[in-house]
């Protein structure tokens, strides 16, 4: 979800005269571009254009496709979660519980084998939702030292692209709908992926992004109670990066997923 826009902001550069711009407000322009998150307003005219939501891959309801989806179960906890934290301002319900994952390998075959690649490589063990922005997403997908202070910096090769299909003729259409999972920038080799907390057809249009998975609506309980209250790019990635006392201090109400496995194939 970022690398598409790298290209933009270089290009949009190029073309503003710096006329003795300083450093630090070049810098805010980027953090603007890169913070951008879609509007309440610009989701939900995106989301009209839906018809038929039968026809996309949704969170209706956790049912194999064909005899190829795979179901993938992630447990999520908050193991910091303080009620003090909150002081009052919001009922206290932490995100916990097992989110139930469907792989659809058949209409995204080489995103689906990366991701099932992740899973079985203890790749998202662990993981804290670093990303959390309200009526958006959640994404995750970087690796945290373990219990000896090791930090696997685990590296996947860039898939190539499921194409699009033109006639899908019973199977759904892939699309950035609510409960639909993608990876981060559409690019495999960060190991990052998102879910959509709501419809995003636009995303859609970002070269790779579309979705190869399915969360179903009970599991989006568990996703929507993920904590959202932290801004974006207030030190998160850093401190998922030194660990889990990092985090305590910095980030209680911070989820993670404690470890996901293949339930069946």
């Amino acid at each position: 979800m970022y690398h598409g826009r790298i290209t933009k902001i270089r290009s949009r550069r190029n073309k503003i005269p710096w006329q003795g711009a300083t450093i630090s407000s070049v810098f805010f322009s980027m953090f603007i571009i890169f913070g951008r998150t879609p509007s309440y307003e610009k989701s939900s005219s995106s989301s009209t254009s839906i018809s038929s939501v039968e026809s996309r891959l949704s969170s209706s309801d956790l049912r194999k496709i064909d005899e190829f989806d795979v179901v993938v179960k992630c447990q999520v906890d908050t193991p910091f979660a303080d009620p003090a934290y909150l002081k009052e301002r919001e009922a206290f319900n932490p995100a916990r519980g097992t989110i139930d994952i469907l792989v659809h390998k058949k209409i995204a075959p080489l995103a689906s084998d990366a991701f099932l690649f992740m899973v079985t490589s203890r790749h998202f063990d662990g993981n804290y939702f670093f990303r959390v922005v309200p009526e958006f997403i959640v994404q995750w997908g970087i690796e945290s030292p373990d219990s000896e202070g090791i930090r696997r910096k685990l590296k996947f090769p860039k898939v190539g692209i499921d194409p699009p299909p033109s006639v899908l003729g019973s199977e759904p259409k892939r699309s950035n709908v609510r409960g639909t999972l993608n990876f981060a920038g559409g690019n495999a080799s960060n190991g990052q992926v998102y879910v959509n907390k709501r419809d995003n057809l636009y995303l859609d249009k970002e070269k790779g992004s579309l979705p190869f998975a399915t969360i179903d609506k009970k599991s989006m309980e568990i996703i929507d109670a993920i904590y959202n209250g932290y801004k974006q790019g207030i030190g998160q990635v850093d401190a998922v990066k030194k660990g889990d006392d990092e985090v305590k201090k910095l980030f209680p109400m911070m989820s993670r997923i404690e470890k996901c496995w293949i339930h069946n194939e």
